[in-house]
């Protein structure tokens, strides 16, 4: 098992395989372009990968990943490329700098946390009407510096329906939206209460809380 490396070292393993995988070999001249940094900065580095069991590099020759050093560097650049796709993809941040921030996050982001973001990624690209309508809206309100129409309402009822509070016993009606606390609206599509579904009021407490409904019998 690797130690835990510096966020600098890092760089150096992520550059290493990223040029390799453009280019037959890897020099320090391409390290130092790549990394911005000085010959001697570079070399020094490899040393200490070196003594970690991560690149091979002899005096003035190429430079290559062990097997454990392809591992640690592959694991970078993931976490690199999904940040990436996030922050620019997803959120809309510029290219480049969503490129400099997720070089930056890439070294402190939890694992836990990197695979609920790649989870989030997936969902929202498998999603088979394209691109999800709160993503777009989450886009035009970046964009316009407002949210669109049908994010502008307030109020737990919409423009022409009642809310559920408004529903007697024997009543029943199709859920439009939900609005509300996140952890609540979670609890509330797990119980099956989500838009479209047809649901029935069956009893009401006398003060109005809590509401007794039936849905998909």
């Amino acid at each position: 098992m690797v130690e835990a490396l510096t966020p600098s070292l890092e760089d150096y393993l992520e550059a290493i395989w990223v040029i390799g995988l453009k280019e037959k070999v890897v020099r320090v001249r391409d390290l130092a372009q790549r990394l911005r940094v000085t010959a001697a900065s570079v070399v020094g580095a490899l040393k200490v990968l070196e003594g970690k069991g991560l690149v091979v590099h002899e005096r003035y020759g190429y430079i290559e990943l062990t097997q454990e050093g392809i591992l640690a560097a592959k694991e970078v650049y993931e976490k690199h490329k999904a940040l990436f796709r996030f922050l620019h993809e997803m959120l809309g941040v510029e290219a480049e700098v969503a490129e400099k921030d997720a070089c930056a996050l890439e070294h402190y982001i939890s694992r836990e946390s990197l695979e609920r973001l790649v989870a989030f990624i997936r969902f929202v690209e498998e999603c088979p009407e394209g691109e999800p309508l709160w993503l777009s809206s989450f886009h035009y309100f970046v964009e316009k510096g407002q949210r669109p129409e049908h994010c502008q309402r307030e109020g737990l009822a919409l423009e022409g329906y009642p809310s559920l509070r408004e529903l007697q016993p024997g009543e029943r009606g199709k859920v439009a939206k939900l609005k509300g606390e996140s952890v609540v609206k979670r609890r509330l599509l797990d119980m099956g209460i989500v838009p479209g579904v047809e649901i029935e009021v069956v009893k009401v407490a006398p003060l109005g809380d809590p509401l007794e409904v039936k849905l998909k019998g």
